[in-house]
């Protein structure tokens, strides 16, 4: 609750209104959602976003959405205005307005499923071609070096190449030679390189 709050005071200090919202998982070792949403509401935050497994689950065992049901049934009894967003094995756009309506939370918050395939939430059909995926990846290459660059480490990008370099004859090929690569410059290269010889 102190750190909401410090938050709050420094979003507050920008001199505007900036709502403040927590993302968390339902409780460390064990499932403590009772104890700990109600503490994290009770410091008015705007929302919610709420991971249906433990911290020392991580993602061995499904994700339990019954407890974003529970959640948003704290949430109301307690006369919350936050909102509660689930997370957790969301595998595509239909499958989170499912959960959504079936736990009846505010929204949900897609993971895994978005590395590799930024189409997601363009409501396409088809499968992108591996043209398209390392025209993306080389998108995502260049956004990640202009907003990150100097904050993290060029592995956490190498940590994509593989959601989007797969399904194709040549990929795994193509994904050691990216992943060997010295800096993403040259994998930026790597990848051109490959786009010129597929046209």
């Amino acid at each position: 609750r102190e750190i909401i709050r410090a938050v709050k005071r420094g979003a507050q200090s920008a001199g505007r209104r900036i709502p403040v919202s927590v993302k968390t998982r339902i409780g460390y070792n064990v499932n403590e959602l009772e104890s700990w949403l109600p503490e994290l509401l009770k410091e008015d935050i705007a929302e919610v976003t709420l991971h249906a497994r433990t911290r020392k689950e991580m993602s061995d065992v499904p994700a339990r959405w019954e407890h974003i049901a529970c959640a948003v049934e704290i949430r109301d009894a307690l006369g919350s205005s936050a909102l509660i967003a689930g997370n957790g094995d969301v595998a595509d756009i239909a499958d989170a307005r499912v959960k959504a309506a079936e736990t009846k939370c505010d929204g949900v918050m897609l993971g895994r499923a978005v590395f590799g395939n930024p189409w997601i939430f363009s409501g396409r059909a088809d499968t992108p071609t591996p043209t398209e995926k390392m025209d993306a990846l080389i998108e995502h290459i260049a956004l990640f070096q202009e907003h990150m660059s100097g904050f993290q480490s060029d592995a956490v990008m190498k940590r994509h190449f593989k959601a989007y370099i797969h399904g194709w004859d040549g990929a795994k090929e193509l994904r050691q030679k990216l992943m060997d690569a010295p800096d993403l410059d040259f994998a930026t290269v790597i990848l051109r390189g490959e786009l010129v010889r597929s046209t």
